[in-house]
Order: C-alpha cells, then sequence, then structure tokens
C-alpha cells in the first residue's frame, strides 16, 4: 500500500479505478457530511454537473455506507474538456467543520491510502484529493485545501451552481443554514456610519459585529448583493470612521500594483492587520467576468472584503475569491461595481484621488485607520 502525503501524487493503473473513504464518527456521512466531485479542466473551470452524494452520473457510481462510501469512476467518459476530478468531503449547508468527522481514511484501488489531517481545519468543505490526466496518464495527487464558506461557496468560486443542503432536511429544516457556525472577514469603512464588506461573509448569520484595535460594534446588514457578493453594514454607537476613497473613472491598467489589507486567517496568523502586495494580472473573472479583476497579492481565507488600493491609496476593488492551488489567482470586484452598488444604497463616498504616490507602508498605515475585522455566527 503506498501512502501519500499532502502534495504527493501516484499513477493510477486505469482509467477506471474505485476508491472508499472512512470517516471516524460513523454517522456523519449521509447526516452531517457527504462527499461531492468536481469534473474540472486544468484551471479548475467547471466541466460538468458536480456528483453529490445523492446524484450519480454516467462516469461515476456510489455505493457504501454511513462508515464507509465507496465509489467507481470511469475517468475515460468524463465530460468533454474535464481532465481532472476534484473529491471534496463538505458538510451539508456549511452547517459546522469537517473537523468533526474525527479522521478520514481514503483508500484507491486497495493499492493508495492517504489520511487528510482534520484537527486543523475548521472549513466546511476541504478538497483532499484530485484525480488528474498528465501526458495521457491518469494520476492522483492528494490535498488538504479548505473553504471556508462550504461547498456551495466554492462552486461559486470556479462558476458552478451547487446546493450542499441536506437532499431529504433541504436547507430550511433540521435548523438554519450555516448553524452553530462563525465566519469572519474585513471590512472598510465607506462612510462615518458603514462598512463594505462580501455578502458570504455574512451569509446566513444571525450576529454581526466589527473589531479593530478601537474597539468592538454591533453591526447590521442594511443591504446584501448576493449576486455580485456585496454588503452594506451600518453600525451605530460607534465613533466616527475614516472613509476611504475610490478611485472614479476608469478602472485599472494590466500590470499596475496594488496592495491589500485584511485579517486573514483570525486567530490563527495573530489577530493584527495583514499587507499584501502584487500586480493586477487580468481585467475579467472566470468566464469573462467584466464585474471583477484578477490581481496576484496572496489572500487567505478571512480576506474577504478587504480593499484593494492603487499606490495613489485609492481603493480599485474589494476581494471576493481566489481559485485554490492556482498560484495567486485572486479576484476582487472592481470599484466601479462597488460604487454603483453604493450609489443604489443612496450611499454618497469619497473620490478624491490625492495625486500622491505612496509606499506599501504608508498605505497600511493610512488604510488601517479604514479597516475593521468582521465576525459573524450563529448563536
Amino acid at each position: 500500500m503506498m501512502v501519500l502525503a499532502p502534495g504527493a501524487n501516484t499513477p493510477l493503473g486505469a482509467v477506471q479505478c474505485s476508491w472508499s473513504l472512512e470517516c471516524g464518527n460513523t454517522t456523519a456521512f449521509g447526516e452531517y457530511a457527504a462527499c461531492a466531485l468536481l469534473p474540472v479542466d486544468d484551471k479548475r473551470l467547471p466541466k460538468g454537473d458536480a456528483a453529490l452524494f445523492q446524484v450519480e452520473l454516467p462516469w461515476m457510481e456510489w455505493s457504501g455506507s454511513q462508515e464507509r462510501i465507496g465509489c467507481k469512476l470511469d475517468l475515460g467518459k468524463l465530460p468533454a474538456g474535464a481532465d481532472r476530478v476534484l473529491l471534496v468531503v463538505y458538510t451539508f449547508s456549511a452547517a459546522g467543520p469537517v473537523s468533526e468527522l474525527r479522521s478520514l481514511r481514503l483508500q484507491i484501488d486497495n493499492q493508495i491510502e492517504f489520511t487528510p489531517e482534520l484537527a486543523d481545519h475548521g472549513e466546511s468543505a476541504l478538497i483532499i484529493g484530485e484525480f488528474y490526466c498528465r501526458n495521457q496518464q491518469w494520476k492522483f495527487r492528494a490535498l488538504a485545501e479548505g473553504s471556508a464558506y462550504g461547498l456551495s461557496a466554492l462552486g461559486r468560486r470556479i462558476g458552478l451552481s451547487i446546493d450542499d443542503s441536506h437532499p431529504l432536511r433541504g436547507p430550511g429544516n433540521g435548523g438554519s443554514n450555516r448553524a452553530c457556525g462563525s465566519a469572519t472577514g474585513t471590512g472598510f469603512a465607506v462612510t462615518n456610519t458603514h462598512i463594505l464588506t462580501c455578502a458570504h461573509v455574512i451569509e446566513g448569520m444571525q450576529e454581526i459585529h466589527i473589531a479593530s484595535f478601537d474597539g468592538r460594534h454591533k453591526a447590521d446588514p442594511v443591504v446584501v448583493d448576493a449576486r455580485n457578493d456585496l454588503a452594506l453594514l451600518r453600525i451605530q454607537g460607534a465613533p466616527p470612521f475614516k472613509p476611504v476613497n475610490f478611485r472614479d473613472g476608469q478602472g485599472c491598467d494590466l500590470g499596475e500594483t496594488v496592495v491589500t489589507l485584511g485579517f486573514p486567517m483570525a486567530g490563527f496568523a495573530g489577530g493584527g492587520m495583514h499587507v499584501t502586495q502584487g500586480g493586477v494580472s487580468a481585467l475579467f473573472g472566470l468566464h469573462n467576468d467584466a464585474s471583477l479583476l484578477q490581481f496576484t497579492a496572496p489572500i487567505q481565507p478571512g480576506s474577504s472584503g478587504s480593499p484593494l488600493f492603487d499606490s495613489s491609496g485609492t481603493v480599485v476593488g474589494m476581494v471576493t475569491s481566489t481559485v485554490p492551488d492556482a498560484q495567486n489567482m485572486n479576484f476582487a470586484v472592481k470599484a466601479g461595481l462597488a460604487l454603483a452598488f453604493l450609489d443604489a444604497c443612496g450611499i454618497t463616498v469619497a473620490r478624491n484621488p490625492t495625486g500622491q504616490s505612496f509606499t506599501t507602508a504608508q498605505l497600511a498605515r493610512e488604510g488601517q485607520q479604514s479597516l475593521w475585522k468582521i465576525e459573524a455566527r450563529n448563536p
């Protein structure tokens, strides 16, 4: 038996293979959690429907029990354009972390074994591996890539609509969406009393707070645009915020330097603000989505809602998503769309470029005064 470590890969014997997944929590599969198979191309763009735990497709067949899921794969029958399949373990409706499964043991053709470590994963979905074709040879790579907001959010990031609710209970029964869960993100002041962040950070959450070194305050959603991943929060009882300046007029240029400020991996990477820098690598998102721009400044879970600054200190976008394992293929909602959203909300924002050029250290110093960590949870 070949035992793989995360990141390791090995050839498969044939295009037809069988795998099984054993769970340490023997009642979890089918009740709390499930598996999904996502056919994608080498850029992780979807090339067909997801095979959820309760759905079979022509290229796969489920078997097994709650303790041990089984599956037969015929990789030669994948949809056109698909040269890999992501194997994902997820909790229904992102109801809690995959760490509640206690342990996982994957076996492929009784020849390959992978046991991902779950203790440090607070995410609601975890890509534990991928079957992929390289030089006409099918291989398997062991992975451990988390999605903090569950399978549906992972699907949205790659352009695939997935219903991750329980097939019998649905999202409205057996507890609210992401029940007993929590999420963190980043937001930034757009007026003296309003914060802008991503809709997916607060989606399904009953209590929302903002926090920084200046204190912690309760926040209320005013308008949420889930389609464009924008959410406007109002905060009462806090000292006046320092709003950011937005870039007005033309958008970014390819190769332009950008800096992002945020609170990634809150509680794990430290409670303070993190600063990363990179460049604008594309003026469109996946599937030529004109509402997004692509950038290379590194981001992590918790970066969602971070402002993207140009060298003059004006906001040119808001961090919204990334493509896992794709060399900093990150996306931000363009400032023009955010401004249109705020205008529709009746919010007047500052559009006063200084004309100056700032160092990254100066941008971090100035931007920190407008930045807040978003804390959302279900009690």
